[in-house]
């Protein structure tokens, strides 16, 4: 057995790799594909030299720099810039009022992860090939392709997010200032670096996810910085074109007649206005759009696991502005308000005082109280209360959703597929294809062929994925062709369907159902996932449904149980402010 094999620093004797132009290279992994359009492959190839020079680079840094203390740090720091992280955190900041915040967040996030899938899907590159870096990873992001760097990507859109709020709060505070934006720095260095130094990501591949970052923060984003307003605000934006839609104020105005409106384009901006403005049009559009998304998500040479993450973020987005839109639709807020709120949460200093303006009706003001030991107390207990009741409805919704849908989509595929042809993913096995409900849909247990979506989705999934792992050969597309000193060429091909990330000779072959039914030899490695596709439509209500749950759901809950879900007076109501005598 080669020592070097298990001694991650055993790097020395790199001149004993062939590069990339190498002919031990495995043609359908690290070749232009046929299955790739003339672009895809040509940013292809563009790109495989590139990783090449730069995995050789990391490893030479690996073996200068590499310690247990930085091999933990950059690890688990690696966790905070992943959407795992963040959709855990997200759904806290509507329990307790943020809502701004929270879909700020859900935008930022939904794109970043959607738009770096899509690059991923579409490149098709390689991580940095093991060996010669010995790759840390934490979970089963080893799976996905490279370019660009998905941590990096989301670091980058959120720290800027957060900046943003840091510098129109406190930019006439210079303490608080500096020390929350050398903060988030910290926070996008780690982040950033640590892919590169556990061998996640090449530089290009961060360059890019930096870059990428920094474009979804502007689209999403409409801060002011001085006296003028940079991005291009599509969140603000996309709310604000819900409630108009809904309320018909948009309409009224784009459809008033003009001393013009006999004209064609008058009349086409009528109709357009018409249907984009139309109280029921923004669910209409918006299933349509993010239907089309998922239709055309780019299909990779691997079962890369990257499309789930952009349908699983993606249908957040969706399900956060579907949610909006019920809120505008059914007047939600006029419940909140009819049952006395919306309250302040229990113990955050606030109370509400009843005001009668001299009709039969009564205002609601906001009073501050001091605050004293018990309120502490009682913060803390209602907080815990809501974060346990919330997350409970998620899982609740999680395990019935996902058991009922895998009963019900697959007879209602079979029975589209008789009249019209369904469309249908590479990897993805068609209802027609298999009897019966989705295998195990029920209990979300391990199939003989494969493993089943957990009854826990994966982006808030934290049991054995979130294990250390060290692994020297593997990971999606991460052969690497290796020649010993006979001269004696030895490929090395490893891609694991497991996130423990184990040494890649523990594998058998490979087997997967393509979607014409035949078994697919896909080289060795552990046994591939089964996909169906009813996991597809299923993964987008499930995600869908946890979005408007903790959006709009869950609050109107902690209202009815007279918890209260804000911190501080939220936009709209009034606040009595008592006169202090000096």
């Amino acid at each position: 057995m080669d020592e070097r094999r298990d001694d991650p620093d055993a790097l020395d004797d790199l001149d004993t790799l062939t590069d990339f132009s190498s002919s031990h290279y495995s043609p359908s992994e690290f070749s232009p594909s046929s299955s790739l359009s003339p672009l895809r492959s040509h940013l292809r190839s563009f790109l495989l030299p590139i990783v090449s020079r730069e995995s050789h680079t990391i490893a030479r840094l690996q073996k200068r720099y590499r310690t247990p203390f930085w091999d933990r740090y950059f690890v688990y720091t690696s966790s905070l810039g992943t959407h795992t992280f963040f959709m855990i955190l997200l759904p806290a900041m509507f329990f307790f009022g943020a809502r701004d915040v929270g879909m700020g967040l859900v935008m930022v996030m939904g794109g970043g992860v959607y738009a770096s899938s899509v690059v991923k899907d579409l490149v098709c590159s390689p991580r940095p090939l093991a060996p010669p870096v010995t790759r840390l990873t934490i979970g089963t992001h080893h799976l996905e392709y490279g370019f660009p760097s998905t941590h990096s990507t989301n670091s980058v859109s959120i720290a800027l997010f957060f900046w943003g709020y840091v510098h129109t709060l406190f930019s006439d505070d210079p303490a608080i200032y500096w020390s929350c934006t050398f903060l988030l720095i910290i926070y996008t260095l780690s982040i950033v670096f640590g892919r590169i130094y556990t061998a996640m990501h090449s530089f290009v591949d961060c360059v890019f996810g930096v870059l990428l970052g920094a474009a979804v923060w502007w689209c999403v984003t409409d801060m002011k910085f001085g006296h003028r307003s940079i991005g291009l605000g599509f969140s603000t934006r996309l709310q604000g074109w819900i409630v108009n839609a809904v309320s018909g104020t948009v309409l009224t105005n784009a459809t008033s007649p003009t001393a013009s409106s006999s004209s064609f384009a008058s009349h086409l901006t009528s109709a357009i206005s018409t249907i984009t403005y139309s109280s029921i049009s923004p669910p209409i559009l918006l299933t349509t759009f993010f239907l089309l998304l998922v239709n055309q998500h780019p299909q990779p040479i691997d079962d890369c696991p990257c499309f789930e993450d952009a349908i699983a973020s993606g249908a957040v987005v969706y399900g956060a502005l579907l949610g909006r839109w019920a809120n505008a639709y059914f007047h939600l807020h006029d419940l909140v308000e009819r049952l006395g709120g919306p309250r302040p949460m229990i113990g955050s200093g606030w109370e509400i005082l009843l005001v009668h303006n001299g009709t039969s009706t009564t205002d609601t003001l906001w009073v501050p109280t001091p605050l004293t030991p018990s309120h502490y107390l009682l913060f803390t207990l209602f907080a815990l209360l809501k974060l346990s009741l919330g997350i409970s409805l998620i899982f609740i919704w999680r395990l019935f959703a996902k058991s009922l849908l895998g009963l019900v989509l697959p007879p209602v595929f079979r029975a589209i597929a008789g009249v019209v042809k369904m469309p249908n993913r590479r990897f993805y096995l068609p209802a027609t294809e298999y009897r019966g409900s989705v295998p195990m849909g029920l209990m979300g247990k391990e199939y003989d062929l494969g493993r089943r979506m957990r009854p826990i989705p994966s982006v808030i999934d934290l049991p054995s994925t979130l294990k250390l792992g060290v692994e020297m050969e593997g990971g999606i597309g991460s052969g690497f062709a290796r020649r010993d000193k006979s001269g004696k060429g030895r490929e090395i091909k490893s891609r694991n369907g497991y996130g423990n990330s184990k040494l890649a000779n523990q594998v058998d072959e490979d087997t997967v159902y393509s979607p014409d039914g035949d078994e697919e030899k896909l080289g060795s490695g552990r046994r591939k996932h089964v996909h169906y596709d009813a996991d597809v439509l299923t993964k987008i209500l499930v995600y869908a449904g946890i979005a408007i749950l903790s959006i709009e759901v869950t609050p109107l809950v902690f209202e009815l149980l007279g918890w209260g879900v804000y911190l501080r007076p939220p936009e709209g109501v009034g606040v009595f402010v008592q006169a202090v005598a000096v």
